[in-house]
């Protein structure tokens, strides 16, 4: 029979997002097995980065300053703003080494199923920024679902009150690399033909 605390150390790991049972069990006997240096690092890490790292004042990115390091990065293309749900969004756009524009965090979508709305905060704060700054560009990173369009279409109507000079984009859809065409389903075929490029 395991140890209670034993117990409360799983039950405190599964509370991690996609942890579940069994990985819960294999990082506690792991940390169970470790000396003390190596825990009170590993605390003493995790309290570094709660007590440091906070939300940028711009654009809702982690930042350790009032300004994450995109939005205080000067040689980054003022004028295009591409819009996502989450940071994780940001970061994975980011590692293509494909934009140099800035960003916003959203933080969430619309749910259309229980009409639940943006933070009204947050709304605040890209109008703010769609105020400040010129932009001729900008892009809707948010999810191909229904939240995900209908949070594309919000923030439109909203940005198009205030910049009237404004092109809008929206991230294309189609085809993976390296895909055969009988594994696409119908919905993605349809994306792939309307966003087709010249060759």
């Amino acid at each position: 029979m395991k140890p209670v605390s034993f117990g409360y150390l799983i039950d405190a790991l599964k509370s991690l997002p996609g942890v579940g049972k069994k990985q819960a069990e294999r990082i506690a006997y792991f940390l169970i097995n470790k000396d003390e240096k190596y825990i009170d690092d590993l605390i003493q890490r995790i309290k570094n980065g709660k007590d440091n790292i906070h939300f940028c004042k711009q654009c809702n990115n982690f930042a350790e300053h009032e300004l994450c390091d995109i939005c205080s990065n000067q040689s980054r293309t003022q004028d295009k703003l591409c819009i996502v749900s989450t940071i994780e969004d940001l970061q994975k756009i980011e590692e293509t080494n494909s934009y140099t524009g800035l960003y916003f965090v959203l933080n969430g979508e619309v749910d259309v199923k229980t009409k639940q709305t943006l933070n009204h905060i947050v709304i605040r704060q890209l109008m703010d920024l769609v105020r400040s700054h010129t932009f001729n560009e900008v892009i809707f990173a948010t999810n191909w679902t229904i939240n995900g369009e209908a949070t594309a279409a919000f923030i439109k109507s909203i940005i198009k009150e205030l910049s009237k000079t404004t092109n809008f984009y929206r991230l294309a859809l189609g085809l993976p690399i390296n895909s055969a065409l009988d594994y696409a389903d119908n919905t993605t075929l349809k994306y792939a033909l309307q966003n087709k490029t010249k060759y």
